[in-house]
């Protein structure tokens, strides 16, 4: 998947599990940003495409990786409140329409272990979205080795190609849903998930896979 892809997933995932109501937009945020932290491992692509093709799907996508990079992004969250301090940002920049939402969600900080779980959360369902988004226009699948340094363990089930623009319309047309309704988002988001996984097993049959 691609990174807005995989940012709306972790959306998705938050609403789903209700993390907007117990948490507030900051866990939302967190989802969405921990979405892409696997692809850390795609860095080495800008200086040396033999390194980043033996280490994308690989360093940043083993469960060692996902704890270690949980673990710092939720307590600096609830440290410093990044994510906040963003959104300041964001308020003395962009119009006041825009944040509307943000501003009207809790507000207070929560504990590091919330972020840090609600982090890995989102980044476990990275790989599961890049175990069954793989190959096509010539590409080889691309497996994910989560179990990496103690293991060579490689896995892929691609139900779809990569550049699939299946996921991209149904995930925005769920976001854009909520946007426009701003009501029963957990129910949205889960019908959203539910028709995405449809679409998935339907083109994974077509494919042969």
């Amino acid at each position: 998947m691609t990174s807005p892809e995989h940012t709306l997933v972790g959306i998705h995932f938050a609403f789903v599990t209700g993390v907007h109501r117990f948490v507030g937009w900051r866990g939302v945020a967190m989802a969405g940003v921990a979405s892409n932290i696997p692809d850390w491992d795609g860095i080495p692509m800008l200086f040396d495409m033999q390194r980043f093709e033996s280490g994308h799907r690989v360093w940043g996508h083993c469960v060692l990786s996902i704890l270690f990079t949980s673990l710092l992004i939720g307590f600096i969250q609830a440290r410093w409140d990044v994510i906040g301090r963003v959104t300041v940002w964001l308020q003395r920049t962009l119009p006041k329409t825009a944040i509307v939402a943000a501003q009207q969600d809790t507000a207070w900080l929560i504990g590091g272990f919330v972020f840090a779980l609600i982090g890995m959360c989102a980044q476990l369902l990275h790989l599961l979205c890049d175990m069954v988004v793989s190959g096509g226009n010539g590409l080889s699948d691309w497996a994910v080795q989560p179990w990496w340094p103690f293991s060579n363990a490689a896995y892929v089930y691609p139900l779809i190609p990569w550049g699939d623009i299946g996921p991209t319309i149904i995930l925005m047309a769920g976001i854009i849903a909520i946007a426009k309704r701003n009501a029963q988002i957990s129910q949205t988001s889960c019908l959203t998930i539910g028709t995405l996984s449809g679409y998935l097993i339907v083109r994974g049959l077509i494919r042969g896979t």
